[in-house]
């Protein structure tokens, strides 16, 4: 199986591995398969505050065998991300945080 049908095959095998890890703070989640294959699971920023998302990254980083976790920044903009492996598919775990506080307020948008 290659191409759409692979990746969408990976992403469903990713969503299951999530659901049995059954890790805590892990909700807020999206599962994607890139066009080469790799899964991304992003900790979405309605996941909760920085410091949590940035606690679900290493829960998952773990949980995929990588072996540490990678910080970056951008301006206002930083990111903690990691990489392993979900049933031998290479995946990344990631989210993002937002220094201005513009968009870490998961309760933005809401009325």
């Amino acid at each position: 199986m290659t191409g759409a049908p692979a990746a969408q095959a990976a992403a469903l095998r990713a969503a299951a591995f999530l659901e049995q890890a059954a890790l805590p703070g892990t909700t807020g989640l999206s599962v994607t398969a890139e066009d080469d294959g790799q899964l991304v699971i992003g900790v979405e920023l309605h996941a909760g505050p920085p410091a949590a998302r940035a606690a679900a990254v290493a829960g998952l980083a773990a949980a995929i065998g990588a072996p540490g976790l990678a910080r970056g920044q951008y301006g206002p903009l930083s990111w903690v991300t990691a990489a392993g492996a979900i049933a031998g598919h290479r995946t990344r775990v990631t989210t993002t945080i937002h220094h201005d506080g513009q968009h870490d307020d998961p309760r933005e948008g809401e009325h």
